[in-house]
């Protein structure tokens, strides 16, 4: 037997409404003797249907009190006069009064009232449950799609990791390492070229954190001039290879910082790091 499951069932409510049957009162008492949180769900619905009996009773009229005790008297009179009837006198029937019918009619009312309350309450618990297994499925799609978001960005870094190894241990790709300049001594990043495909990449190994309005930018020297290979990005990336633009020959590779965007020729000045090529 499901606890939660009798509790949803409805026949808590049906059982202190007094509408239950003899089957369903035996399985809720048996269920109440085994399971406590039965009990005190059971417990939780009678105060609840008894502050609804309160919350919708009414203060008499301070003058019925008067007109009651008023119509008792004169009853009283009445019968002290009355004389003995007669046994000879015919007997006339005497019409119901019309307050009977209106009794009836509010116990019906009565009894609607409590079994839509009854019924109200089995749909506010059905409810609830519905309620809380929708929030746990939205949690856990939720979280699902966090995980697999997650994986997608962890799959794409191995997948980046896993090209960059292949390019450092590629024998045809020449590794050019530039050291800071005078300026800025500790700044350190290495170029690596396959001279073959012609082909470029970038890899930040000591670099400050520009600010929001400047940007890093490679150069290669061809024959005395600077040539724009490409401006890169910080952050996550500066461990992994950058893949540049391509050049054909160069004698050597520097990077300066620019305006965001890069610009056409180098600012001298802020030359970060340079490197000539070995050989």
């Amino acid at each position: 037997m499901d606890p939660q499951h009798v509790i949803s069932s409805g026949i808590i409510e049906l059982y202190t409404a007094g509408i239950a049957s003899e089957k369903e009162i035996k399985e809720l008492e048996a269920a109440m003797a085994q399971f406590p949180e039965v009990a005190a769900e059971v417990a939780a619905y009678q105060r609840a249907m008894e502050a609804y009996v309160q919350m919708q009773s009414l203060t008499p009229d301070p003058q019925a009190k008067s007109f009651v005790f008023s119509n008792l008297n004169n009853q009283t009179i009445m019968q002290e006069n009355t004389l003995t009837p007669d046994p000879s006198a015919p007997i006339v029937s005497i019409e119901r009064p019309k307050g009977a019918r209106w009794k009836w009619i509010a116990s019906v009312a009565a009894v609607l009232l409590l079994f839509s309350l009854v019924l109200n309450y089995v749909f506010f618990n059905r409810y609830k449950i519905f309620k809380e297994y929708k929030d746990k499925y939205e949690s856990l799609l939720l979280s699902q799609n966090s995980i697999l978001s997650k994986s997608n960005l962890y799959k794409a870094r191995l997948e980046q990791m896993q090209e960059s190894m292949n390019v450092i241990q590629d024998p045809k790709v020449l590794k050019v390492t530039m050291p800071g300049t005078k300026a800025f001594p500790t700044a350190l990043a290495t170029v690596f070229w396959n001279r073959e495909s012609q082909q470029v990449y970038l890899k930040v190994n000591n670099l400050p954190e520009p600010a929001a309005d400047k940007q890093y930018q490679l150069w290669a020297i061809v024959d005395g001039k600077p040539v724009d290979m490409g401006v890169f990005e910080m952050g996550d990336t500066v461990n992994l290879l950058q893949k540049m633009k391509i050049t054909g020959k160069a004698q050597m590779f520097a990077v300066t910082l620019e305006k965001k965007g890069g610009a056409a020729s180098p600012t001298m000045e802020q030359m970060y790091v340079a490197g000539k090529i070995p050989g």
